[in-house]
């Protein structure tokens, strides 16, 4: 890294299939509000807020009992994934917020990260770009924009470029 640069390269990709030929613009739809609680959460994460984080974690519990119970897709094996994807997405949530030990906290969001990257990749995701993070640590986040900073540390000053793009997984 040269000296004054303050952009991190992330080294570490994930290893997941994108699935796109389970994409369904109607799931992709219903669960865009879902994807807001996540950017939402991942914001106060880093912020160090645990009132919001508590509210929009809360928020996205409830989003995601609510899109289990409709109906998401016509096809069967596409609606099963999107269900178990969301079931997982719910537990992760549910246990960050039963965690008080911000160490902890910040290992449960890691995974929640992880399972959204796997939930979006099995429905086969397309409504925006998704892009991939990864520190040195080998921990995952996603974004809209190919350079992020790291949700889980406070320094904002250090920007990351994305290691891969989620519809591009192979």
């Amino acid at each position: 890294m040269a000296c004054g640069n303050e952009e991190n390269e992330s080294m570490n990709k994930v290893v997941t299939k994108f699935s796109g030929e389970r994409h369904d613009p109607n799931l992709d739809q219903q669960i865009q509000p879902l994807l807001n609680q996540y950017f939402a959460v991942m914001s106060y994460l880093q912020e160090q807020d645990s009132t919001d984080l508590l509210l929009y974690g809360t928020n996205m519990i409830k989003l995601t009992d609510s899109l289990i119970q409709q109906n998401l897709s016509l096809d069967t094996a596409t609606k099963n994934l999107a269900i178990q994807g969301l079931i997982n997405i719910q537990y992760e949530m549910t246990a960050i917020l039963m965690e008080s030990n911000p160490a902890e906290r910040i290992m449960g969001v890691q995974m929640l990260s992880l399972q959204w990257i796997d939930f979006l990749a099995a429905i086969g995701y397309q409504k925006q770009t998704i892009y991939i993070f990864s520190d040195k640590d080998e921990s995952h986040w996603i974004g809209l924009k190919n350079k992020s900073s790291n949700p889980y540390i406070s320094r904002r000053d250090e920007m990351y470029t994305a290691v891969q793009v989620l519809q591009e997984l192979k």
